[in-house]
């Protein structure tokens, strides 16, 4: 199993640490947060029916769901209720704990 990261949030990660920490500590704390990753780019195609997606209010989330859907089977996320409309696509929407539950080995 791939594990992948949309490059919006390696955007989140680095100006979450941004916040406490300096320039370049947020930077060291961003590359080691994605490491083993392979990093979603946010396409056009992906921007667009984020921009046009109506069930998930928060563009943020709905750019998330758009690049989830072009690689991966599920999306993890601490956050499923912004989800709930979408629960029933191709994707699987799972909290962290609940990936781990499915998928141990």
């Amino acid at each position: 199993m791939e594990g992948y990261i949309s490059a919006l949030t390696v955007v989140i990660i680095y100006f979450l640490g941004a916040r406490t920490l300096s320039e370049a500590e947020s930077r060291e704390v961003t590359k080691r947060a994605i490491r083993g990753f392979n990093i979603v780019s946010m396409s056009e195609d992906v921007i667009k029916k984020a921009l046009g997606e109506n069930r998930i209010k928060d563009l943020e989330d709905a750019i998330q769901f758009h690049s989830a859907k072009e690689v991966a089977d599920v999306l993890i996320t601490r956050n499923k209720r912004d989800f709930r409309a979408v629960e029933d696509e191709e994707i699987e929407v799972l909290t962290p704990e609940e990936f781990l539950e499915k998928y141990k080995a």
